[in-house]
This record gives structure tokens, C-alpha cells and sequence, in this order.
């Protein structure tokens, strides 16, 4: 049985990577626009959450208060981002 001998970069393999430039293409405004909202949309869900798990987990057991649920964990994060308010758009 004959070896063939074959270059490198034309051997074709299931282990073989294909070598392709990367292309990166650049978002287009409305594309950063709904990234934006989409990722803002995830942290004001999210953020409550972390909140009320938090508040769950120390202030019963440090201070004696009672726990708290979704709802009065987002009124919390509401009320702190109407009194300290954070402008980073500039």
C-alpha cells in the first residue's frame, strides 16, 4: 500500500480545522439600541431578585425583620433608584 503524499492545507479531515479569516462586522445603530434594551430589561429583572435573596439571608437573622418577597424587593430597588440616581449618560 502506496502513501500518498498530500500538503498540509489541502488535507481534508473530520480533525482538520478549515482556516477562515474572522469577520467582525460592526452593530448597526438600531442593533446596539435593542442590545442595550435587552440587557437592561435582564438586570431590572434580575436585580430584585438578588435583592430579596440577599435581604432574606442577613436582615431576618441580623435585625429581626421579616422577610421579604419579589414584589417589595423591586419596590425597594425602585425607591433607591429614584434617590440615588446614577445619570452615566453623558
Amino acid at each position: 500500500m502506496e502513501r500518498i503524499n498530500t500538503p498540509k492545507n489541502k488535507v481534508m479531515s473530520v480533525y482538520t480545522k478549515p482556516s477562515r479569516p474572522e469577520v467582525k462586522r460592526e452593530l448597526t445603530p438600531e442593533e446596539e439600541l435593542g442590545r442595550k434594551i435587552a440587557v437592561q430589561f435582564i438586570w431590572d429583572v434580575t436585580s430584585p431578585i438578588f435583592l430579596m435573596f440577599l435581604w432574606n439571608w442577613i436582615m431576618p437573622g441580623l435585625f429581626g425583620l421579616a422577610t421579604i418577597g419579589y414584589l417589595k424587593a423591586l419596590g425597594i430597588v425602585v425607591m433607591s433608584r429614584i434617590l440615588f440616581k446614577h445619570d452615566t449618560a453623558q
